[in-house]
């Protein structure tokens, strides 16, 4: 009703108003973080050296932030998954789900032409916390898809000449291919943390207002707005006289007349709706004034716990003991915040003394024709000439001419200002920038970066949780929002039917829905800001582990940032493919096909055999089996390369004829007496008498 409207209007902006008292000092802290970062802090130079001092900006804070963060988002997200039983089957579900979560960030990052995971981390680190924003978008990307599937399936249950399960078959088939070719369902954007306000218990986060600035032809076009003469946001339809909305070209005239561009947007969430207030440039620096323009609830609020589950996902810096906003998450540059703008201060003094000394102004020493050794008084004095004269270099003058000497520095400046550069080297030392003594040695250098980066895990273990509750989060959009199968390109464990890319690794679509879920959805993302070093030292340090059982094989995998069954595997096929059986049976699968390949060959040409061979009938092997003109050993053959008989020097195989390759007669048992078997006749047959000793044939 209009009067809860108008009630939900006011709490919310008195709301909005009461964390934006409570958050001023953290908003002005940013605001120098932001100065310092881009130079834009005011260097104070004395009104008589304006002309000549040269104001100088050292761009370390810049470095260091830019280095931290570039260190810490070097290599992509992992995810990892605990799987929920023990098996196969479990596993493979793990490893699905580490896949497609990690194809999906890539593919959020793709749409959203940025790059989320870089922009997150760098507000961890310069400014001590960073937020992430996941919301589903699968009514708005996914509005096409909707009346696809109901017109096609309208038509499947109108053709009668497929069955059910025919129907069912070509529906899923189609819908599955219209999905492909839509947006991602579910969209992800990082929110700069000086426009989010928060109120949270030890459950987590009750309620949460963004106050952004949005540009005013987008923020009114979204949201059906309008704009009226006062510079008001008023509702398109309202029936209120002051309240009727200028026409579109008339928007910018009021925006220029108030000297704004940009609308204030108000969102607000608590653990049941979303309601979002727009207030225009006659609506500023009120309390209560402003325009509802959305009351939607939703279903991320936590029932039992009163909390919020999405879709903000919020990260602190250097984590402390304080409760205040502006000291709960500290930045790398927190506590070097005063030095940057004195370190410009002191470079810019160093500057103007050394463009006063660097062009000396010279004077005379004495007056013309003054005889050296006579005491006189001051050149200058009692009518003296005291015009300037030129110098110019090689010229000779009667008198003596001397540079004056140009007031400098005191002897604690260059103290000062080193202990001031070293002070700030802490923020970043030499050894994480890649500059090291030639004396040092490998092992002291590890270390040195090793303790360097000490400073870093308290942001690496907050941004990863934090990661980890976004990919939970998606995961139970998944499940209960969408309700479909979703997917995402990405790599996937080697199969036949899969295209190589750069002839390792595998891609294709990964899909995942409700029926892969399952209701669980707790996930760790893991950060790998390591070196080639430090991942040596772990490896070893997982192999004594497993010698001396201390962790499971899946386990040890797992940390070495593998999936344990796409390993395991992987490692299975490869001693099976080196195993002696094996290879023994491709060798003679492989001479096979090319003696049969060299026997097709050879009828081709349609040239006798005995022509090929040379001379004399085929040659007959041992068995009776005949042999391929021309290899080694047969007669007419020429052994050597060529030869259309001999495989690459290889001995002659005999052509399988009939009785080639049945088993062997096993061995008489033990003890048992030999049964008499004539030469060339079958165990067990007959024996017959052969001709007498002396018989002579005819």
């Amino acid at each position: 009703m209009a009067s809860d409207n108008e009630t939900m209007e006011r709490r919310t902006l008195e709301h909005a108003e009461d964390l934006r008292q409570s958050f001023s000092k953290r908003d002005k802290l940013y605001q120098l973080i932001d100065a310092i970062l881009f130079s834009d802090v005011e260097i104070k130079i004395p009104e008589a050296y304006c002309d000549t001092a040269l104001g100088v900006h050292a761009p370390m804070a810049l470095n260091i932030a830019s280095t931290v963060t570039a260190a810490l988002s070097v290599n992509p997200m992992s995810i990892t998954f605990k799987p929920i039983g023990f098996g196969d089957i479990y596993q493979q579900n793990s490893t699905l789900r580490e896949n497609f979560f990690e194809a999906s960030w890539k593919r959020q990052e793709q749409e959203a032409r940025r790059q989320l995971l870089r922009a997150f981390i760098w507000s961890v680190v310069t400014k001590g916390e960073g937020v992430l924003k996941t919301v589903e978008r699968s009514h708005t990307v996914w509005g096409q898809y909707s009346k696809m599937a109901k017109d096609l399936e309208a038509q499947l249950a109108d053709d009668r000449d497929l069955d059910s399960d025919a129907k069912d078959r070509l529906y899923q088939a189609r819908t599955e291919e219209a999905k492909l070719a839509l947006p991602y369902p579910i969209t992800t954007t990082d929110c700069p943390p000086e426009t989010f306000y928060y109120t949270k218990n030890e459950n987590g986060l009750t309620s949460v207002v963004e106050c952004k600035e949005i540009p005013y032809h987008e923020a009114l076009a979204r949201f059906g707005m309008g704009l009226n003469s006062y510079g008001e946001v008023v509702k398109a339809d309202s029936f209120d006289p002051r309240a009727l909305d200028l026409p579109r070209a008339e928007w910018s005239r009021v925006m220029a007349d108030a000297g704004q561009q940009t609308i204030r947007c108000i969102e607000a969430w608590d653990p049941k709706v979303q309601v979002i207030i727009l207030q225009g440039p006659a609506q500023r620096g009120y309390t209560d004034r402003g325009t509802l323009c959305k009351v939607v609830p939703h279903s991320y609020g936590d029932p039992i716990l009163g909390t919020l589950r999405g879709p903000y996902f919020h990260a602190l810096g250097t984590t402390t003991d304080s409760r205040l906003p502006e000291h709960a998450g500290l930045s790398v540059l927190f506590g070097y915040l005063e030095l940057f703008p004195l370190l410009d201060s002191l470079l810019t003094m160093q500057a103007n003394s050394a463009y006063l000394t660097g062009f000396p102004a010279f004077k005379k020493t004495q007056p013309p024709g003054q005889i050296p050794g006579l005491p006189q008084p001051p050149y200058g004095t009692s009518g003296q000439e005291t015009t300037a004269t030129r110098i110019q270099p090689g010229q000779l003058y009667p008198y003596d001419v001397a540079p004056i000497d140009q007031p400098r520095a005191g002897a604690d400046f260059d103290k000062f200002l080193q202990n001031v550069q070293a002070l700030l080297e802490r923020a970043l030392p030499s050894t994480v920038q890649g500059v090291v003594a030639s004396d040092t040695s490998g092992y002291a250098l590890n270390q040195a970066a090793y303790l360097a980066r000490l400073n870093w895990n308290p942001i690496v273990s907050n941004v990863e949780v934090a990661l980890g509750e976004r990919v939970g989060f998606e995961s139970w959009l998944i499940q209960h929002r969408i309700g479909e199968k979703v997917y995402a390109w990405g790599e996937v464990e080697a199969k036949r039917n899969r295209k190589t890319i750069s002839g390792q690794s595998k891609a294709a679509w990964l899909g995942i829905g409700p029926d892969d879920l399952k209701g669980v959805h707790r996930y760790e993302a893991r950060l790998e800001p390591s070196t080639p070093s430090n991942e040596i030292i772990a490896t070893r340090a997982i192999g004594e582990k497993m010698q001396l059982r201390l962790i499971t094989y899946e386990d040890a995998v797992d940390q070495a940032g593998g999936n344990a069954d796409e390993v395991e595997k992987s490692w299975l096929l490869h001693e099976l493919k080196n195993s002696q059986e094996v290879q023994a049976e491709l060798k003679q699968a492989i001479f096979s096909k090319v003696a049969t390949i060299r026997a097709k060959n050879i009828q081709a040409t349609g040239i006798p055999v005995t022509e090929l061979a040379g001379v004399g009938p085929p040659t007959v092997g041992p068995g009776g089996a005949p042999m391929v003109p021309g290899a080694t050993g047969v007669p007419g053959g020429t052994p050597g390369v060529g030869n259309p008989g001999q495989l690459g020097g290889m001995p002659p195989q005999p052509v399988p004829g009939p009785g080639m390759g049945l088993p062997i007669a096993p061995p008489p048992p033990r003890g048992a007496v030999p049964v008499a078997m004539p030469p060339g006749g079958i165990p067990g047959g007959p024996v017959v008498p052969g001709p007498p000793a002396n018989y002579v044939g005819p």
